[in-house]
């Protein structure tokens, strides 16, 4: 008999839990409903300093793009802060509510007839090879310029630089592919761990071939100066091929191209 009244109070409970979670997810709601119905310039009042300068942004984008009036950016953004205060209210920003940048939301608000298509991967590969390539040599070619001391065979060879600097960029853009769903199904995590352990080891071998005596050669320690400048090629290469192909986004946050 006990036991029966243990279990009708436990029951109890949970029902009483359930009714206390869809009456605050029906208030959660109905709050929601209310922000949308508020006035615009209520609206603005509410946006967070982030959001406030991805509004700015977005508005002064429009009429770049559109060759619109501030007033008609305006009205246009007015039409989306309610969507994006509630959506603030659940601690997500608008970048990350329409995860694209304030140029490329007023691209889609311009031509919302454009359908986006998928960037093909060779070209985000192409693209993250330079821009890695860019970050590493640049940054390596930086260090060098202050580190007179360091004797110059500890450091590390153009062809390992430039080598390690594209694989990963090439690895960040596949790691975007493998992370974004396809058919409605992701990869699983264990096979993306396994995938990018696979590369790390490849490239830590690669890395230590090179650096044997008898390939030193062909990878040689080039000085700051010059690291710099193949820095500063690979970043004007890039800039020059995703102006060519209209590519977006980044490797860290790609997004697809609207046609």
């Amino acid at each position: 008999m006990a036991e029966e009244t243990k279990k009708e109070q436990t029951a109890s409970n949970i029902d009483s839990e359930k009714q206390a979670k869809l009456k605050r997810q029906t208030e959660a709601d109905n709050q929601d409903e209310r922000i949308k119905q508020m006035d615009p310039k209520e609206l603005r009042n509410k946006l967070s300093n982030k959001n406030q300068d991805y509004v700015f942004r977005l508005e002064k984008e429009l009429q770049l793009q559109g060759s619109i009036s501030r007033a008609e950016a305006v009205e246009m953004t007015d039409k989306l802060l309610g969507e994006i205060v509630v959506a603030q209210r659940h601690g997500q920003p608008a970048n990350g509510l329409y995860l694209a940048s304030p140029k490329i939301k007023a691209e889609q608000m311009l031509h919302p007839d454009k359908k986006p298509v998928a960037t093909p991967f060779w070209q985000l590969a192409i693209d993250g090879a330079l821009m890695y390539l860019a970050i590493f040599v640049g940054l390596f070619g930086v260090v060098a310029l202050f580190e007179t001391k360091q004797p110059k065979n500890s450091q590390m060879g153009i062809l390992t630089l430039a080598s390690v600097g594209i694989v990963m960029g090439i690895g960040m853009v596949k790691y975007n592919d493998w992370i974004m769903p396809k058919n409605g199904k992701r990869q699983s995590w264990a096979k993306i761990i396994l995938g990018m352990i696979g590369v790390v080891v490849v490239l830590f071998v690669w890395i230590w071939l090179l650096s044997l005596p008898g390939l030193r050669p062909i990878n040689p320690v080039l000085p700051g100066e010059v690291d710099i400048i193949i820095a500063a090629v690979a970043f004007g290469a890039r800039y020059l091929f995703r102006k060519y192909y209209k590519i977006t986004g980044s490797p860290f946050a790609p997004n697809m191209q609207r046609k």
